[in-house]
């Protein structure tokens, strides 16, 4: 059975949008990649590897994510940024040297600052793509409730409705009131249901 944190993260994986996913991807490079300085301040050659190795992998996959189809020549700079992290911090893996996972840090820091920054712009466009639909709906809403509110409720039937004669043998029965429509006989279909 799995850690209770394990699960948790699973299911937060499983149930991001793609912007969210890409953020919590740039979180863990940058976390990586401080773990892999700390590591190589204390001289832990292979907590910087395991370190470092993971980074690289969240970065090479930042990097196979990119959509050339939309916007080629925005993706070949990403893809060149990329690149560069990726070989800051495989030269800092072979050297165990802080200032290259430091320049690999700045870009990731400043990469995640933009994507945070886009994200909140993609929101408030989604906000306001939503908000005539939203006003619509509201006024849908106020349409129903002011049609509700002209039409009587049934417990405002008056009850001083004109008698209706009784059928043979049965009691009398009082009007319809002017504003409901008289059902009309129903034909019979032939269906049953008795079977």
């Amino acid at each position: 059975m799995a850690a209770p944190s394990q699960e948790y993260l699973k299911t937060k994986v499983m149930t991001a949008s793609p912007e969210m996913l890409t953020l919590m991807l740039w979180d863990g490079a940058i976390r990586f990649a401080e773990q892999a300085k700390e590591a190589i301040r204390r001289k832990d050659i292979e907590g910087s590897f395991k370190a470092l190795v993971r980074s690289q992998k969240i970065i090479t996959e930042l990097s196979s994510a990119l959509n050339r189809n939309v916007d080629p020549d925005l993706c070949g700079k990403l893809a060149a940024l990329y690149n560069f992290i990726y070989r800051r911090l495989v030269e800092a893996n072979i050297t165990k040297d802080e200032k290259l996972v430091d320049d690999a840090l700045e870009i990731m820091r400043h990469q995640r600052e933009t994507w945070v920054m886009l994200m909140d712009k993609l929101v408030k466009e989604r906000a306001g793509e939503a908000q005539p639909i939203v006003a619509a709906n509201a006024d849908a809403v106020t349409s129903a409730e002011a049609a509700a509110a002209l039409t009587p409720s049934p417990t405002a039937i008056p009850t001083n409705l004109p008698k209706v004669p009784a059928p043979a043998g049965g009691p009398a029965r009082r009007g319809y009131p002017a504003f409901a429509v008289r059902p009309a006989a129903v034909a019979s279909s032939g269906l049953s249901v008795e079977g």
